[in-house]
């Protein structure tokens, strides 16, 4: 019994594989992401980061639901940039959701977590100026932070394809999940 494949020699496989190379390039050139997908995810963070300050400094029902109003914008937000960004390329890009969007990178990653920080500590001592402050920071420094990624994978796809994995994003949502429950139940 022959195979139906002609047996590929040295040659072949590297044209084949030089075509492949090359047509990575071209979809990864081609891709657009969606118009202000910056300004949107700084917004959206920030809204977020700055409903999460206050919410944690509350410590009411009322701060409970800013909290989720918040990160119902977010997730909004973020859904829609997803949606738009395969409606307009036709693809996915792994690691778009985690690095660009939920700034899984180091220094976003870095950044969200000082204003973070910085937000819930202002919103305590009740210095709301300084709440917004932290917040746009936060916000504006994840949306560099992902232009950042994108212009590096740009670059070099293979290298920055590979965002955290579901499960670890599983994870860290159920620990910051609990760690607010606990911050409510032990208040």
């Amino acid at each position: 019994m022959e195979s139906s494949q002609a047996w590929q020699g040295p040659d072949d496989q590297h044209t084949a594989f030089a075509g492949a190379d090359e047509a990575r390039r071209r979809l990864t050139a081609g891709l657009r992401l969606p118009t202000g997908l910056y300004l949107v995810l700084a917004f959206a963070v920030a809204v977020q980061l700055g409903s999460a300050a206050y919410g944690i400094a509350a410590q009411t029902v009322t701060g409970l639901a800013v909290v989720l109003a918040g990160l119902a914008i977010f997730l909004s937000v973020a859904s829609l940039q997803l949606h738009q960004f395969r409606r307009i390329n036709g693809v996915r890009v792994d690691g778009l959701t985690s690095k660009v969007v939920l700034a899984a990178g180091a220094s976003p990653s870095l950044i969200y977590l000082g204003a973070f920080a910085g937000g819930v500590w202002a919103a305590f001592e009740s210095q709301w100026w300084l709440v917004a402050a932290a917040a746009l920071s936060g916000g504006i420094g994840c949306a560099l932070g992902a232009r950042q990624w994108w212009q590096a994978y740009r670059h070099d796809p293979v290298t920055h394809t590979h965002g955290a994995s579901p499960r670890m994003l599983g994870v860290l949502a159920v620990v910051a999940f609990l760690g607010f429950a606990g911050l409510l139940v032990f208040r």
